[in-house]
């Protein structure tokens, strides 16, 4: 099955919280949505309520994603996942390949591989615009919901992209593609409706389609739920990593690489001159259902190159394999002349 989400409002991925009177902070945004908020859309939009009666380390992100196993998949040994995204716009894909760049995308039928265009002829540029917008109290049915505070301003960012074609720039608003491995469901959504995407009264629309998956660029998109063959690998999402003891961030002490064949799988995020290995501190988002900010984790970002052993193994942490799940560590099988020195 193939989600599209299509929205109608330049969208905000925030890194961090807005700057207030209670907290300082310089706000900056996502590329791409952080795939909690995709589950989470999902999730609202097949009506999935989350218990808040029991203690979820992960604050209903484990709950989330059994829900949606119930709502798209039967039981037939497939797990389920969300891989992606793709971005859509005027008829083509993108992938991301360095920061704030995505390049087009076709898929070869017969190597089974993706092939990234050239940078020089088409891509896709992230860029922020900066909006004013008014500070609200939140009551959280204790008090006054929402009620705009007296003279307080503040400043935040949205995403907007721009098609970088013939040494010319036009505006888009591409559509966000997801794959949705399992069996197929009974999960239903309402084609064109409208729901919350984002930050600040973000709106798209989003779809379903049961379409054939076969000889299309979905083919090349895998989860680490799935078993992985040997081969060079696009990070579509970010990549999430646990930190073995303490507050390391090296990729050396940290777990959930073992899937790809440990740290000397990673190639980085690589241009014409070099590669470069980076690694990122990501929020898992706000729990609307337990009203509480969850943890942050270490993330390898979208656009990384993984260059996947025949020795790779697996990982049993259920922190990871539920973020999996959700749409972290998607990947897109690319041809390994992208994964050599």
């Amino acid at each position: 099955m193939i989600l599209r989400i299509k929205p109608i409002t330049n969208p905000i991925f925030s890194r961090r919280p807005f700057s207030s009177p209670d907290y300082i902070a310089s706000h900056s945004v996502w590329e791409i949505p952080p795939p909690t908020t995709v589950a989470g859309t999902l999730g609202d939009a097949l009506g999935i309520t989350i218990p808040t009666n029991e203690s979820s380390k992960l604050l209903g992100l484990d709950k989330l994603s059994e829900k949606l196993n119930e709502k798209l998949t039967e039981p037939c040994g497939i797990p389920f996942s969300i891989t992606g995204p793709l971005l859509e716009t005027e008829g083509r894909y993108f992938v991301p390949i360095g920061e704030g760049v995505f390049l087009p995308v076709q898929y070869d039928n017969v190597k089974k591989i993706a092939v990234i265009g050239d940078r020089n002829k088409a891509k896709l540029i992230h860029g922020t615009e900066r909006r004013v917008g008014v500070s609200l109290k939140r009551g959280y049915n204790q008090s006054e919901e929402k009620v705009g505070r007296s003279g307080m301003h503040y400043r935040y960012l949205v995403s907007v992209y721009e098609m970088v074609e013939n040494e010319k720039k036009r505006p888009v608003l591409p559509n966000y593609v997801y794959k949705l491995t399992g069996c197929q469901g009974s999960g239903n959504i309402q084609q064109k409706r409208a729901i919350r995407f984002g930050g600040e009264g973000g709106i798209a629309f989003l779809e379903i389609n049961r379409s054939k998956e076969e000889d299309s660029i979905f083919s090349a998109m895998f989860s680490p739920l799935s078993n992985l063959e040997q081969g060079c690998y696009l990070a579509l999402s970010p990549i999430p990593l646990i930190p073995k003891h303490g507050n390391s961030s090296h990729i050396s002490e940290v777990t959930g690489l073992e899937p790809f064949g440990g740290p000397s799988s990673v190639r980085g995020i690589c241009d014409e001159r070099s590669c470069k290995v980076k690694v990122v501190r990501m929020g898992l988002g706000f729990s609307e259902v337990y009203k509480s900010r969850r943890p942050q984790i270490l993330a390898l970002p979208q656009g990384t190159l993984l260059e996947v052993s025949d020795k790779h193994g697996s990982n049993n942490s259920k922190v990871l394999k539920v973020l999996y799940s959700l749409g972290f560590a998607s990947l897109l099988k690319v041809g390994d002349e992208l994964c050599q020195d």
